[in-house]
């Protein structure tokens, strides 16, 4: 378990520090200062998503509700990975907005919410679709 956790939180150095030089890369105005606000910012994210690779899936899925159908546990599970899908996208997104200093169209941003969101839920049920009828 100790070697999860440590694996765990070089993930979350690896996140600091790319986005430390992204930062330091991007920023117009005081790079160094951007880099170590990002960087010291982004650290606990990329533990979490250390600890997502590595800890968290340990666990079992819960089995199914008695009324529950197997196409709508896949729309669910596809669903709930989605909404992660995109909060993670969003604050990628606002974060590289606001390092660069750039005013991109909303219309422009809506949009690409749109297709990330249909894209992420496709994907999400055709891999819980194969992985049930694979098993």
């Amino acid at each position: 378990m100790a070697v999860k956790w440590i694996s765990a939180c070089g993930v979350g150095l690896a996140t600091a520090a790319a986005t430390a030089l992204l930062a330091w890369l991007v920023s117009p105005v005081a790079p160094g200062v951007s880099a170590v606000v990002f960087g010291f910012t982004a650290l606990p994210f990329g533990t979490m998503l250390g600890w997502i690779l590595f800890i968290a899936p340990e666990k079992t899925e819960p089995a199914y509700a008695s009324g529950e159908s197997v196409e709508s546990h896949w729309a669910e599970t596809a669903s709930s990975g989605t909404a992660t899908d995109l909060v993670c996208i969003l604050g990628l997104t606002l974060a590289v907005i606001s390092i660069a200093r750039a005013e991109p169209p909303a219309t422009l941003l809506l949009i690409g919410l749109l297709i990330a969101a249909f894209a992420s839920f496709t994907a999400r049920y055709v891999i819980a679709r194969h992985r049930a009828l694979s098993e």
